[in-house]
């Protein structure tokens, strides 16, 4: 605590990747936040790159207010902690839940606090884990966002908490189980969480689209029994014939096209259950057939990011090793190679991409 202070009336510089424009990424010094009273100053030692960010960098976000440090898979160690706080120590390992909600609305009340009326988001609305410090709100604070790391999980690994936090989000809203045939649209790295998690919620078949070759590849070292390339076969057809002609009780696109919704539909047993788990990037709904939903009485779920009970549940997961995260980590890098990073994820390259503070 005395180093933070007296490095703070020093002028303590800390490395941060500021988000200045579309495609304008910077790598500066800026000046280490203090930490007020009921506050909380982290030293971030992980943080992932997720489609959000690249989306963020490329063209924007409804919530995001340049300039804007980004990131919000966030792990990291307590640096120093303002007067009054009481839920976290010095040292401690920690990861950031990213929403910073208020706690009273009628949302909030009943644990939906990602449905918050007020939320703002760690990456978006304040600044986010690509930077060597965190500084946390009193609000996040008070509100217990910092979920301390169970031992024996890597920071890296902790840092797959927001991820996997939002696919439980999801398959506990469509109420995946025995013996459910699951549909996922998508291998790359949320995809792959879904199958996990999935195979762990009990379902019975775990098919795979994915039209990416190195993905599709990829997935056969994962929990998918069937893994499907939509532009070589008739995926209907192959879907059909493996559900003997029922089609799918579960269907998680996990990729932003419209095609993806409008082939899971497609497959859809009659009563199944369709996630709405990634939002399109197109308004072309041409291609979609919302009658099945109708004619089918298909229910349609959406999920959006994850509450703080979903990724403390998450977190548990992976202390336990219920979910197993380290055969996806395809990449670690320097902050200064943030920007490579985001481009990587961009050209479908890795499954998840980690910057990692350890050696700044």
């Amino acid at each position: 605590m005395d180093f933070f202070i007296s490095s703070i009336k020093e002028g303590f510089q800390l490395k941060a990747a500021v988000l200045e424009g579309r495609e304008k990424l910077v790598i500066r010094e800026i000046e280490t936040p203090q930490c007020a009273g009921g506050e909380v100053l982290v030293k971030l030692e992980a943080c992932g790159i997720c489609r959000t960010d690249m989306k963020c960098y490329l063209i924007g976000q409804r919530d995001l207010k340049l300039p804007r440090i980004l990131g919000h898979e966030i792990a990291g160690t307590v640096f120093a902690i303002g007067e009054g706080v009481k839920n976290v120590v010095p040292g401690s390992r920690v990861q950031v839940h990213p929403g910073i909600f208020c706690g009273e609305c009628h949302y909030c009340r009943q644990g939906l606090d990602n449905m918050c009326d007020s939320i703002k988001i760690m990456g978006f609305n304040y600044d986010g884990g690509f930077a060597e410090y965190l500084r946390v709100p009193l609000q996040g604070v008070q509100n217990g966002i910092l979920n301390e790391i169970p031992l024996g999980l890597s920071l890296v690994e902790a840092s797959m908490t927001e991820p996997l936090a939002c696919s439980l989000n999801m398959q506990q809203s469509l109420g995946v189980q025995s013996p459910d045939t699951v549909l996922v649209v998508g291998g790359g790295r949320l995809g792959i969480l879904n199958a996990k998690l999935a195979r762990l919620r009990g379902a019975q078949k775990i098919i795979l689209l994915e039209q990416d070759l190195g993905r599709l590849v990829g997935a056969a070292n994962y929990e998918f029994d069937y893994c499907i390339n939509p532009l070589k076969t008739s995926a209907e057809k192959e879907i059909r014939m493996l559900t003997n002609g029922m089609g799918v009780d579960v269907a998680i696109p996990c990729c932003p096209g419209p095609e993806a919704v409008s082939i899971s539909l497609n497959v859809m047993a009659k009563r199944g259950r369709f996630g709405f788990f990634s939002g399109l990037i197109t308004e072309d709904f041409s291609r979609i057939d919302f009658n099945l939903i109708h004619y089918r009485e298909i229910t349609a779920v959406g999920a959006y990011g994850c509450s703080l009970e979903h990724s403390r549940q998450a977190l548990q997961l992976l202390g336990e090793g219920a979910i197993q995260v380290n055969d996806m980590i395809s990449g670690i890098l320097p902050l200064e190679e943030v920007e490579q990073g985001i481009c990587r994820v961009k050209e479908l390259k890795g499954l998840s991409l980690v910057i990692n503070f350890l050696d700044s």
